[in-house]
């Protein structure tokens, strides 16, 4: 049982592969917490959102607007500890847990958030027909679930048909964000994100898909995070969030003193290193992997074809052409800091290309990838690479949610993406579950179409325990299964450099930017 005292937090800002910034103005006729003067930040997004309901969410943007405008049941701190979100008490075990809302939950236009409420929300979550890829990643692939609530006590139950361990961390995941239970009865209201819609901090006041998004903070919130490292400062009072896609033009307006915070993936962070007005904090949190849709028709279907390209392309290589070499090699769907990963590199394919061309000679390969990371320089490589061993590939680079909606959702016409998974779990729960259970027109995680039954059975034991010596072993079977039929290239790190002015505190727990502890400090 967890009994936490909640403590005071701040404004919204970008999570993961959206680059953001944020900016302080004073306004005389607002009624902010300046003296009376309104606090504004503008928060830059690398792409829209593709949903504003945080149950749909598949790409960054999805993440960052799915914190600003909801709260989890319950958070992630430091070295994986869970702390209150909208649950102030809880307990759990593999199959089900027990959640005590706060006294004071509400959503943001002020209505009080029931127990039986947020049963309904998990329980349309859960839905398969809700078609929520993230719904797998939290309850477990193909799991049934089953949400109670009793409003007298306040507390909420989950059961799970079946094992998953890491219950608490999916629901720590920003896509388990809890809406307002009456906007499941308003379905335009939760497109909105306005006010209403959610329970969080924020409600958005106004939006211009491609342009900005303006949202507002809720009066008298109190559900702030309680992050070991909580920044100081001022809460804004409006948020603005211009959608920016270049990273370079991100760079600009921070070095111009329009924007106070930016994440970098790319070689503008160079422009900060030596510039004592700023702060770059590295980290390693995009995972870099080359992934196959393995359904018929596709040459990723072939494993002869997965095994060749696995071949023809070198982790060195990538990971200088991307990151300049500050990258870490991978051996597996993460790298070896995620606890219980492969570290064993004899089990991948070693890099042959004369073997590869014999197999890739005149194979048509669709390569679709995303330019969020790098500019796509990663996708270039990859194209060069199969390309010098043979394929013919066309490369199509792709804004993060065109990328989200063709690849991710399995939307578009692809045969091969460059994946930059985005852990915000720090496990090796979170990019596995991507390789089993149902595909995403039936509310899985499954993008590739893997059908892996070693690797499937490994998942499962690793899922249905909590002694770590045997989470591991059963980890170790599945990754290794996994390697064998190259369902997966492992390839290299990515660097996320948040990169912040001095006016501007944030917390990043484990290494994950908390976009909820933006404050203005100057």
């Amino acid at each position: 049982m967890a009994r936490v005292p909640l403590a005071a937090g701040v404004c919204t800002l970008a999570l993961g592969l959206a680059v953001t910034g944020c900016t302080t103005s004073a306004d005389s006729t607002g009624g902010g917490k300046d003296g009376g003067k309104k606090v504004k930040a503008t928060i830059a997004t690398s792409s829209d959102p593709t949903s504003l309901d945080p149950n749909l969410g598949t790409v960054a943007a999805d993440f960052v607007f799915a914190r600003m405008l909801n709260d989890q049941l319950v958070r992630r701190d430091d070295k994986g500890e869970i702390i209150p979100g909208l649950a102030s008490e809880w307990k759990a075990d593999p199959t089900s847990a027990e959640f005590t809302l706060r006294k004071d939950a509400k959503c943001t236009d002020g209505t009080k958030v029931t127990a039986s409420g947020v049963a309904k929300v998990l329980t349309r979550f859960a839905d398969p027909a809700t078609k929520s890829t993230a719904a797998s990643q939290v309850f477990g692939p193909g799991a049934k679930v089953t949400a109670t609530g009793d409003d007298a006590t306040g507390k909420v139950s989950v059961k799970l048909d079946k094992p998953w361990s890491d219950l608490l961390y999916g629901l720590a995941l920003p896509q388990a964000g809890i809406v307002c239970p009456a906007a499941l009865d308003k379905p335009e209201l939760l497109k909105s994100g306005k006010k209403g819609a959610g329970t969080g901090a924020y409600y958005i006041q106004s939006a211009k898909p491609g342009d900005k998004y303006t949202l507002t903070a809720v009066k008298g919130y109190d559900g702030w995070a309680t992050y070991k490292n909580m920044p100081k400062g001022t809460v804004p009072d409006t948020v603005e969030m211009p959608v920016i896609q270049s990273e370079a033009t991100m760079a600009n307006n921070l070095q111009a003193g329009t924007l106070d915070y930016a994440a970098f993936t790319g070689p503008d962070v160079a422009r900060f290193v030596k510039d004592k007005r700023f702060t770059i904090n590295p980290a390693p949190i995009i995972r870099m992997m080359v992934v196959f849709n393995e359904r018929e028709g596709h040459p990723g279907a072939d494993p002869k074809v997965r095994e060749a390209i696995a071949k023809a392309l070198d982790r060195k290589a990538f990971n200088q052409a991307v990151t300049r070499g500050t990258g870490t090699l991978m051996a597996s769907i993460t790298d070896g800091s995620v606890p219980c990963a492969n570290k064993d590199e004899s089990l991948l394919a070693k890099t042959d290309v004369a073997a590869a061309k014999g197999v890739l000679k005149g194979v048509k390969i669709k390569l679709v990838g995303t330019n969020a990371v790098a500019g796509g320089s990663g996708n270039d490589y990859v194209q060069a690479a199969l390309k010098a061993a043979g394929a013919d590939v066309s490369l199509r680079n792709a804004d993060s949610a065109t990328w989200g909606n063709d690849v991710i959702s399995n939307k578009g016409d692809w045969d091969l993406t460059i994946l930059p998974n985005l852990n915000l779990t720090n496990l090796l729960t979170t990019p596995a579950s991507l390789f089993l259970g149902p595909d995403p027109a039936d509310g899985g995680r499954n993008f590739p179409g893997v059908d892996n039954k070693g690797f499937a059975k490994g998942f499962g034991e690793a899922m249905a325990t909590t002694d770590e010596t045997a989470k591991c072993a059963a980890w170790g079977d599945a990754q290794k299964s996994l390697l064998g039929s190259h369902d997966v290239v492992p390839l290299a790190t990515v660097n996320l450099n948040y990169t912040t002015a001095a006016r501007i505190s944030i917390a990043a727990p484990d290494g994950l930017l908390a976009p909820e502890t933006v404050r203005v400090t100057k």
